[in-house]
C-alpha cells in the first residue's frame, strides 16, 4: 500500500518541488489515511471563506472533489490576473472620449478581479499584504496616481507567493510607495537638507520587525527586569534613512544629449510614461559614468552606516548595494517570521491565534520544508496558515474574526452568482455604482486613512473583548456610523441590484436570486438555501426560525421581494459578519 502510494505520488508530482511537497503530505501515510477533502459542504465553505473572496456552489463542489492540498496547489500555480493593462486602456479611452477619470476606474477593476478572477487565493493574499505594506489614495501625494496604484496592486499579486525578501525589495523600489512614504527624491544631508526618515521608520515598524523583539511564537523577548527589549532606536532610524536617499524616476536623467548632473535632472521624470510605476532608479554612482563626475552631484549618501542589530554598511557603495544589503539585514531579522505570520493569520483566519499557531507558521516562514529550505516562502506560509489544525477546527469562543466590510460584499456577490454588467463604450465594467466606499463601508482597496491601515493588529474593542484580553482589529472601523452606512450600502447591492428587477441598474452586478424565488411558497426551503449559500450551513436555529417567520409574514409579497429581503437580512446579520 505505501509503495503504491509513493508511486502514484511520483507520477502526480511531475512538476514543481512545491507540488511534490504537497503530495508527500497527502500520501505520506498511505491510502489508509483518509484524503484531505472537506467532509461536508459546510467545511468546504469555511475554508473558502478564509482562502477566497467568498464561497460559490461550484467552488465548494470542486474543493470537495480535489481536497485542500490539490486545490491549494492549483491556486499556487495560477498566474496573477493583471489589472493595470485593463485600467490603462479604460483611462486612455475615457480621456480620448473627453470623459473624466478617477479612482473609480481602478476600483471597478479591483472589485471585478476580486469577484470573478480565477486566482482567488493570490488576489486574497494581495488583499492581506495591502494591509501590511500600505499605500493609500487618501494621501495627496498619490491621490491621482490611478494607474500607478493599480500597478502597485498587481505587484502585490505577482509577489503573493514569492519570497518575503523579494516582496520587500519590490515594494521599496516601487515609486508609488516611494511617493507615499517620501523616500522618492529623498536626498543625502546637505547644508539645507536632511534625509527623510519616513520610510526608514515604517519599513521597520510596520513592514518587518515591529517595535519590540519577539520569540517565534510572538511573545516578547524580555530583559532582566522583564521589560520587552526594543527592536531598534532613533539612531537606527536615522542611519537607515541615509540608505533610502537618491531615489527618483527610472527614466532620470532624461533629455537629449549627454545628461548634466544638476538638480533639475534629479527632479525630472516620466510623468506621462511607464516610469510612473516602473521600479525607481537611484541618483548615485550607478547613474554616473566611470569618470568625470564628482560625489557632490550624487543624491545618495555613500557614507558608512550602522543599521538594525548593529549591522554595518561600508562607505562608497552604490545605492543599489546599500539598499539591497539593508533590506537583507531587515528581512533576515528574527522578528520578521512571527511578525508577518501573526498578521497574515489575523487577515485569513482568526484575530487571536494561539502562540502555538503563530510559531508553527513562523517556523515554515523560517524554512519552507522543501529541499531548498527557502526562508520567507510566502506560498508555503499561506499553506501552513490554511492547513493548520487551528484553522480547520474552530476552537474556543475567541476563535475567528469579524469579516471585513469589503469581504462581506464580495462574498454576497459570489454566493448568489452575481453577473457583472456589460462593459461600457470605454471598456469599463462598472461594479460599485456611485457609492462612496470609504464612507459607506469604512474601507476600500488601497485607501486606508493612514499607513497603519484601516485597523491595527492589536486593536481591542473596549468592553468584553478588551476585558478578556482579546484583539479584534476590524472592530476599529465598526461604530454606530459605519454600521448604519454599511447597511445602506448592502441594501444598494441586494434589494436594488438583482436579476428580474423592473429597472435594473447597469453600474453594479445583479444577484441571481432565481433559486430563492422559485421556493417562495416554502419559507423553510428559502432559509435553508440562504443558510447554505451565505453561512455554509452554520445558521443558528434561532435565526432560522426568525427568518422563516419573517417570510411567512410576507405572504402577500412577490417572490423576488421575499428573496431579496431574505438575502439582505442575512447579509446584515451578526452571523454573516462573523467569520468562524
Amino acid at each position: 500500500m505505501i509503495r503504491l502510494a509513493a508511486l502514484l505520488a511520483g507520477v502526480l508530482c511531475l512538476g514543481t518541488p512545491a507540488a511534490a511537497h504537497v503530495y508527500d503530505h497527502l500520501y505520506g501515510n498511505g491510502f489508509d489515511t483518509p484524503a484531505d477533502a472537506p467532509g461536508s459542504d459546510a467545511e468546504a465553505a469555511r475554508f473558502l471563506t478564509q482562502a477566497t473572496f467568498g464561497p460559490t456552489p461550484a467552488e465548494i463542489a470542486r474543493l470537495r472533489a480535489l481536497g485542500y492540498r490539490e486545490w491549494l496547489a492549483q491556486q499556487l500555480g495560477m498566474p496573477a490576473t493583471a489589472a493595470r493593462p485593463v485600467v490603462e486602456q479604460v483611462i486612455a479611452a475615457r480621456t480620448a472620449g473627453g470623459q473624466g477619470i478617477g479612482q473609480s476606474q481602478r476600483l471597478n477593476r479591483w472589485f471585478w478581479t476580486a469577484t470573478y478572477a480565477p486566482d482567488q487565493l493570490r488576489q486574497r493574499m494581495a488583499w492581506a499584504l495591502s494591509q501590511i505594506f500600505v499605500v493609500s489614495d487618501q494621501s495627496s501625494s498619490i491621490s491621482q496616481d490611478y494607474i500607478p496604484l493599480t500597478e502597485y496592486w498587481d505587484l502585490l499579486a505577482r509577489d503573493a507567493f514569492g519570497t518575503y525578501r523579494g516582496l520587500l525589495g519590490d515594494v521599496t523600489w516601487n515609486p508609488t510607495m516611494g511617493r507615499y512614504l517620501s523616500h522618492f527624491r529623498n536626498q543625502k544631508a546637505g547644508s539645507t537638507t536632511q534625509p527623510d526618515e519616513n520610510y526608514a521608520r515604517e519599513v521597520m515598524q510596520l513592514f518587518s520587525v515591529g517595535l519590540v523583539q519577539r520569540n517565534l511564537d510572538f511573545s516578547p523577548v524580555l530583559d532582566g527586569q522583564l521589560v520587552p527589549l526594543p527592536t531598534y532606536d532613533q539612531t537606527t532610524i536615522s542611519q537607515t534613512a541615509r540608505v533610502f536617499t537618491g531615489f527618483t524616476y527610472a527614466d532620470a536623467p532624461r533629455g537629449s544629449g549627454p545628461p548634466n548632473y544638476n538638480g533639475a535632472n534629479f527632479y525630472a521624470g516620466g510623468v506621462t510614461s511607464a516610469a510612473q510605476y516602473a521600479p525607481m532608479a537611484c541618483w548615485g554612482t550607478e547613474l554616473f559614468p566611470a569618470s568625470g563626475t564628482g560625489s557632490s552631484n550624487m543624491r545618495h549618501d555613500i557614507g558608512a552606516k550602522t543599521l538594525l542589530a548593529g549591522f554595518t554598511l561600508p562607505a562608497n557603495q552604490t545605492c543599489a548595494q546599500d539598499v539591497n544589503l539593508a533590506l537583507d539585514n531587515i528581512a533576515g531579522h528574527m522578528n520578521v517570521a512571527p511578525f508577518i505570520a501573526r498578521q497574515l493569520i489575523q487577515r485569513f483566519v482568526t484575530s487571536n491565534p494561539s502562540p502555538g499557531y503563530i510559531q508553527r507558521v513562523a517556523t515554515v516562514f523560517e524554512d519552507n520544508g522543501l529541499p531548498d529550505h527557502e526562508r520567507g516562502d510566502l506560498g508555503a506560509v499561506i499553506q501552513a496558515i490554511l492547513l493548520d489544525a487551528e484553522a480547520r477546527t474552530p476552537g474556543a469562543a475567541s476563535y475567528g474574526k469579524l469579516r471585513e466590510p469589503v469581504l462581506r460584499l464580495t462574498a454576497l456577490w459570489r454566493a448568489w452568482g452575481a453577473q457583472a454588467p456589460a462593459a461600457d463604450a470605454y471598456g469599463e465594467v462598472k461594479m460599485i455604482g456611485t457609492l462612496n466606499f470609504v464612507n459607506a463601508f469604512g474601507q476600500r482597496p488601497l485607501s486606508s486613512p493612514t499607513v497603519f491601515n484601516f485597523y491595527e493588529p492589536d486593536f481591542a474593542q473596549p468592553g468584553p473583548i478588551a476585558d478578556a484580553g482579546l484583539f479584534a482589529p476590524e472592530f476599529q472601523i465598526t461604530n454606530e456610523s459605519t454600521t448604519y452606512s454599511l447597511s445602506n450600502g448592502l441594501y444598494a447591492f441586494s434589494a436594488q441590484a438583482y436579476a428580474g428587477m423592473s429597472n435594473p441598474p447597469s453600474d453594479r452586478p445583479l444577484l441571481d436570486l432565481s433559486a430563492l424565488a422559485s421556493n417562495a411558497a416554502n419559507p423553510a426551503a428559502m432559509v435553508a438555501l440562504a443558510n447554505a449559500r451565505m453561512l455554509g450551513g452554520g445558521m443558528s436555529p434561532n435565526m432560522q426560525t426568525t427568518l422563516g417567520n419573517m417570510l411567512a409574514f410576507m405572504s402577500g409579497a412577490s417572490a423576488n421581494e421575499k428573496a431579496w429581503s431574505l438575502v439582505y437580512l442575512v447579509a446584515l446579520s451578526p452571523e454573516f459578519a462573523a467569520q468562524r
